[in-house]
């Protein structure tokens, strides 16, 4: 068994969750570097498990295993399976280049998430513990991947939060990935996050699915996922419509590769539906915004701008038409969102019947132990 350092808790150690905040453990020890991987131990001296710590950090521990590992081989173990499960269980090769290879939490490694978007995997660090440890992770991600290239990322908030910098490297070149016969341009220059928003495949090929013969909007388009996916499926017209010009740029090249027509309009989606005829033309309605609530202080005004958003949204779709409303802030859980959604619904004088209730593509697993991993809600209804 390796020496590791050993952090005791003030609480029980089963308290059924990964994250053990600074107010949980014991007096920080300060001879541990912060990202250090540390055995746990609860106020009795029981084991609680290994985990990353970080002093520095309001997460001060981040359990990667609820039982105190052998070695630390079994990172790599995590990693392997997490492959296994997207390769041999969901097939994903089969029908897309853009997946989720690691969803943190979901797949027991607390604070990672890797994407393969076609040649390139990029690894996002959440935590000061895989910074510390991103050689090895590069290491193990080419193994696993020997003909790809390997970026690391890491989100700005996240860095102030754990005390680390984020890597300095040069994005890759754009790539194209296909998707369920659809091909996307990934920008690593200009994307968020990943560069690809993964998690909504399968609801981009339900969308699509429900577009052939009508009129589309997709509203908060980002680089036209759906409203490409729905232009190939034969939609009639579609409009696509985006406050972000670097992100409409990508969104007009997905059209073109793709041999599509979409209208595509620059500017704020609250303005544009304001103006629109009240019910619009619009048979199939897609509202797919940012994350509105990074934190609890900006919980009250993401749930204020979800209401206007629907309540707009509901306006425009045509009588007998689909919303797919979307909400992806974790904060903002699925009961909470769909009370939202009825209360737009009734201020808009419209009745909403919700045939599918859906959240992030199954390469997006979500433990018991850190339930907050199911973050997506996206809602299908007919408007009447």
């Amino acid at each position: 068994m390796p020496s590791r350092p050993v952090v005791r808790l003030r609480v029980p150690g089963t308290r059924g969750h990964l994250f053990f905040f600074r107010k949980m453990v014991e007096y920080p020890d300060r001879s541990v570097e912060p990202g250090t991987l540390v055995d746990v131990v609860d106020r009795t001296g029981a084991d609680a498990g290994t985990g990353f710590y970080n002093p520095d950090s309001e997460i001060t521990i981040r359990l990667i295993s609820t039982r105190r590992e052998e070695s630390d081989a079994f990172i790599d173990d995590r990693l392997k399976a997490a492959v296994a499960m997207r390769h041999d269980l969901l097939k994903l090769p089969e029908v897309t280049e853009a997946y989720r290879v690691c969803h943190a939490e979901g797949d027991g490694l607390t604070g990672l998430i890797v994407d393969r978007l076609g040649p390139v995997i990029v690894a996002q660090l959440w935590s000061r513990g895989w910074f510390v440890r991103r050689e090895a992770l590069r290491t193990s991600l080419k193994a696993l991947f020997p003909n790809t290239q390997i970026r690391l990322v890491a989100d700005e908030r996240a860095c102030e939060n754990e005390g680390f910098e984020p890597p300095d490297e040069a994005p890759p070149d754009p790539v194209l990935v296909a998707e369920h016969g659809v091909q996307f341009r990934v920008n690593f220059a200009t994307g968020h996050k990943t560069g690809f928003f993964c998690d909504q495949r399968e609801n981009r090929r339900v969308v699509a699915g429900l577009s052939a013969g009508r009129s589309v909007l997709d509203l908060c388009c980002y680089t036209g996922g759906f409203a490409v996916s729905a232009a190939k499926a034969g939609a009639k017209k579609v409009v696509g419509v985006d406050l972000d010009e670097d992100a409409l740029e990508t969104a007009k090249k997905n059209g073109k590769v793709n041999k599509v027509a979409v209208e595509w309009k620059h500017g704020d989606v609250f303005d544009i539906m304001r103006k629109m005829p009240q019910p619009s033309e619009f048979d199939v309605v897609v509202l797919d915004p940012a994350k509105l609530a990074r934190n609890q202080l900006e919980l009250a005004k993401a749930r204020r701008a979800y209401y206007d958003l629907n309540r707009l949204a509901f306006s425009v779709v045509a009588r007998g038409g689909v919303l797919v409303t979307c909400s992806c802030s974790g904060l903002v859980g699925e009961p909470e969102f769909l009370e939202i959604v009825r209360e737009a619904a009734r201020t808009s004088n419209r009745e909403y019947r919700v045939f599918r209730i859906a959240g992030a593509a199954p390469d997006h697993p979500v433990s018991t132990l850190y339930p907050e991993g199911r973050y997506l809600k996206a809602v299908f209804g007919v408007v009447v």
